[in-house]
């Protein structure tokens, strides 16, 4: 049986932007994943959204924004989000993938399915995409 992920295994293990080969997720890894919010928008987002994490509020708003995806379903442990289903498909984003055995057991089942073929795990979020031109992937990105 294998264990539960903790943070020191996850540093250890994680890569950074200048280890991603692929052109797609470092882009998205500069321009989206660790870009900054204005100040406004992070405060409008954290009184709208009080029940969630931070990180995954304005992750959710960033996706959107940048891609300009629609969303199907939004709660406080995932949000599913869609766009051009010919350039960029199906996203879902799972909010603390590691926090428990059964939600880790659930995160790696999904990164499995053959529906999605790019996994992020950035330890207290993860990306699922069901991007059509990209390889299937998995991503430990820092």
């Amino acid at each position: 049986m294998q264990s539960q992920m903790n943070r020191l295994e996850y540093w250890i293990k994680a890569q950074t932007q200048y280890r991603v080969h692929s052109p797609f997720v470092f882009d998205m890894y500069r321009k989206v994943l660790f870009a900054r919010l204005p100040k406004d928008i992070s405060r409008r987002l954290a009184a709208e959204h009080a029940d969630q994490r931070r990180c995954y509020r304005e992750l959710v708003y960033k996706l959107q924004d940048h891609y300009h995806l629609r969303t199907v379903c939004y709660d406080a442990d995932e949000a599913v989000l869609e766009g051009d289903p010919d350039t960029f498909g199906t996203l879902k984003v799972v909010c603390r993938p590691h926090s428990s055995r059964l939600r880790e057991l659930r995160w790696n089942a999904q990164c499995g399915n053959t529906k999605y073929t790019v996994s992020i795990d950035l330890f207290d979020v993860g990306l699922l995409m069901g991007h059509p031109k990209l390889h299937r992937q998995h991503f430990l990105l820092k």
